[in-house]
């Protein structure tokens, strides 16, 4: 069998010749990582939690003084997505195109959105993109109405139901979508007229927010007051890639933060006046992945309520703000605005800091140049590892200035999420043990090891051992097919309970790192328990083509208890890099107690190895020197999670001691 190189460069080189790209079309905002060397289905994406993984790897003195410039750049990258207790998701080169028309009925693609809209229905239909299976409908811009009083009477118009028109405009910066409404309504016998009511709904491709206004143009033949105009969101729930919601939250001025949890079916009226924010999100799912709908009006002092549906228990339906208008009015235009932007992940109950970044962003104009998904990055982990690594790794000897520069920095970075993250999900953890998944959390056990390694102070330390305690709740037991005790550690307590190999192998991986500093033996036997249960399997994975694979898997029993078994599996390369990387962790430490624990595995970590290192061989590419690592033996390319964990598995020194 080939040898797979553990010299760093060769991996490195790929990464910096080929992965570092421009940020944007024009080069003007520098180089990043971006997700594959080739675009995916027309998309150029750059995302943090990757960055920081190859920032993780480059910033490895032998990479770090070969490469001090593609270190800069990803760092650069990196902290330039930081704001605050966010770091942002995501950014790529903007895009928006129409895919498809017919009539009033049109999709769009943009590089973060896919658009909808059945306009002679009145609605717009907003989701994110990924490349994984993940899109989804998250909002549904419908449901509206309007009230107005007219002598004495008052009244309420359905919207949809009256449209007569509509209009899509787009050109390579935006797309503007519309519906006209004919208002009219019975009084004493007769029908009057109320006027042209129109929705326009704009998406710029150089932006994530999305622009919603309802004007009415009142006739001028009638007088009306306190006339109300919304703006809807309906549909809320319907499951679909578990797109649910239950909880609005808002930023009243003189109230302070504003919560309404859905619970039994009904309708709830939430007062909101002068109301600049107020968001609509999911409960119960993991911080770094739940969706929320964020609202801005265009001018608060409309605002009035935000009207709520549950139909299923917990669950909202139909939510709708009240954009109120007093007064007598006669053939005036009457304009109701707001900017909308969806996200997957956020710290959405830290109301009073989501709506200062949320308005600014929202009075900014696409000033980031490109689309920025303000989502926030999946959980931290990644980060906090590669602003750790960067500042031991710029400790070491004959080190570029650069990386003394760096140093500071980096440390600054660190301290700071870290204490972001023992906030906003640790300290979550304890009441809502929804808030965290294990990967990510390995990954912070990992960084404390190397802030302590780094600077000797016991506050890491003290960290390390409070966070490796959280670790340890995600190991669940189980009885193997020897009888001996096994476990898997889950990637959720309340979701995802399964251990899927990517977390399953950072947690052991963390343990492995964490024992000798924090000197408990006790965490060799979680270590013992978590190798006993991988196996080898033989499995047909249909990734490109329906082919038997013989794979190194955890073996788990299936969470929903019917005694058949959950194979989580290593045919993706970054999982089996991770796993490889712990077997190499261990085998590496000097602890007694984990020797003891290879002396046991010893045999049956040789088989895995043996399988995992034939499946990165099958995976390599070669092209004008430079040696890549694909997704997976069957893939095209490798990718910017991929070619880092591989390669950190596979180096000599990983600094994973």
């Amino acid at each position: 069998m080939r040898l797979l190189p553990s010299d760093p460069l060769p991996y490195a080189e790929f990464i910096v010749k080929r992965l570092m790209q421009p940020l944007s079309p024009d080069g003007r905002m520098g180089l990043a990582v971006t997700e594959t060397e080739f675009p995916i289905l027309g998309d150029r994406w750059f995302w943090a939690d990757d960055n920081a993984k190859i920032l993780e790897f480059l910033a490895l003195p032998a990479v770090w003084r070969q490469y001090p410039e593609a270190v800069a750049q990803a760092f650069g990258f990196l902290a330039s997505l930081c704001e605050g207790p966010f770091i942002f998701r995501r950014t790529g080169h903007a895009r928006l195109e129409q895919t498809q028309r017919d009539g009033g009925r049109a999709r769009f693609t943009h590089t973060f959105l896919h658009v909808e809209c059945d306009l002679p229905a009145g609605s717009v239909t907003i989701g994110t993109r990924f490349h994984d299976g993940r899109d989804a409908r998250n909002v549904i811009l419908t449901g509206n109405y309007v009230h107005f009083v007219h002598d004495g009477s008052f009244f309420s118009l359905d919207v949809e139901d009256a449209i007569d028109g509509w209009d899509i405009e787009q050109n390579e910066r935006e797309a503007r979508l519309s519906h006209r409404s004919e208002l009219t309504f019975l009084h004493q016998g007769r029908r009057l007229r109320l006027g042209r009511l129109t929705y326009t709904y704009r998406i710029e491709a150089a932006s994530m927010m999305v622009d919603a206004e309802a004007a009415l143009e009142l006739d001028p033949g009638i007088a009306v007051s306190d006339v109300v105009l919304t703006i809807g969101q309906d549909g809320m729930s319907h499951g679909e890639n578990n797109v649910h919601y239950g909880t609005v939250f808002a930023d009243v001025p003189g109230r302070g933060p504003v919560r309404m949890d859905a619970a039994a079916p009904g309708h709830t009226s939430i007062g909101a006046p002068g109301c600049g924010y107020w968001s609509v999100v999911q409960r119960d799912e993991m911080r770094g992945f739940a969706l929320a709908a964020h609202t801005m009006p265009r001018d608060p002092g409309r605002m009035a309520s935000i009207e709520a549906m549950v139909a299923s228990p917990n669950r909202l339906h139909w939510v709708v703000s009240q954009h109120r208008f007093p007064g007598q009015w006669r053939g005036e235009r009457l304009v109701a605005a707001e900017r909308k932007l969806i996200t997957g992940g956020g710290f959405y109950d830290r109301v009073a800091d989501c709506s200062l970044m949320f308005r600014t962003r929202a009075m900014a104009e696409a000033s980031y140049g490109q689309p920025l998904d303000l989502s926030i990055s999946y959980d931290y982990g990644a980060e906090m590892a590669a602003f750790a690594r960067c500042f031991r790794g710029a400790g070491a000897p004959d080190m570029p200035r650069a990386a003394q520069l760096l140093r500071d920095q980096s440390r600054a970075l660190y301290d700071h999420f870290h204490a972001v993250y023992a906030e906003n999900l640790l300290s979550a953890h304890r009441t809502d043990t929804s808030a965290i998944f294990s990967r990510p959390l390995a990954f912070v056990v990992m960084s404390l090891v190397d802030m302590w390694r780094a600077t000797g102070e016991e506050r890491y330390r003290t960290a390390l051992r409070e966070t490796v305690a959280i670790l340890l709740e995600f190991e669940k037991p189980f009885q193997g097919i020897t009888g001996q005790p096994e476990s898997g550690f889950v990637m959720g307590l309340r979701t995802a309970a399964a251990p899927f190999v990517d977390c399953h192998a950072a947690a052991i991986l963390a343990l492995i790192r964490a024992l000798p500093v924090l000197g408990d033996t006790g965490l060799a036997a979680s270590v013992d328990r978590a190798l006993r249960s991988f196996q080898v399997l033989t499995m047909d994975i249909e990734a490109v083509r329906p082919q038997k694979s013989d794979l190194v898997i955890v073996d788990f029993p299936h969470p929903d208890g019917s005694g058949a078994r959950l194979p989580c599996h290593t045919f993706w390369n970054f999982c089996a890099g991770l796993s490889h990387r712990a077997f190499k962790a261990l085998r590496a430490s000097p602890h007694p107690a984990l020797q003891g624990v290879l002396a046991e595995h010893d045999f049956r970590l040789s088989t895995f190895e043996a399988l995992i290192r034939h499946q990165f061989v099958k995976s390599i590419r070669e092209a004008d020197g430079l040696l890549e690592i694909r997704t997976c033996a069957m893939a095209a390319e490798s990718n910017s999670e991929t070619q880092p964990w591989v390669a950190l598995s596979l180096v000599a020194d990983s600094g994973d001691d």
